[in-house]
């Protein structure tokens, strides 16, 4: 500036990205509010989703799933059913009863 005076401009550096791990950790501490996961390749996760944090705990996880089964890293062990059984979460049990209910 001609009076020589400096202005200085600082960009706003928007919310913190978290990796995967740690925003799982502080969502399963209930200390979610406003997180922003980092999942690479310019991909993000918010809680935007009518279940909120819940919801995006429940997505991270999925995520980590299967990521972890994709790089072969996942540990199946702990999945070994009986044959002709099936297990499922109890929403998608929810899910599914209310999927088969005719008025």
């Amino acid at each position: 500036m001609a009076d020589g005076s400096v202005m200085r401009a600082r960009s706003d550096p928007g919310p913190v990205r978290l990796t995967l791990d740690e925003a799982i950790s502080r969502l399963e501490a209930g200390k979610g509010e406003g997180v922003v996961v980092d999942l690479g390749e310019g991909r993000t996760a918010v809680a935007d989703g009518h279940r909120g944090d819940d919801g995006l705990l429940q997505r991270l996880r999925g995520h980590r799933m299967l990521v972890a089964l994709a790089s072969g890293a996942a540990d199946l062990s702990q999945f070994s059913t009986s044959p002709g059984t099936v297990n499922v979460a109890p929403l998608v049990q929810e899910i599914l009863d209310a999927a088969v209910q005719r008025d």
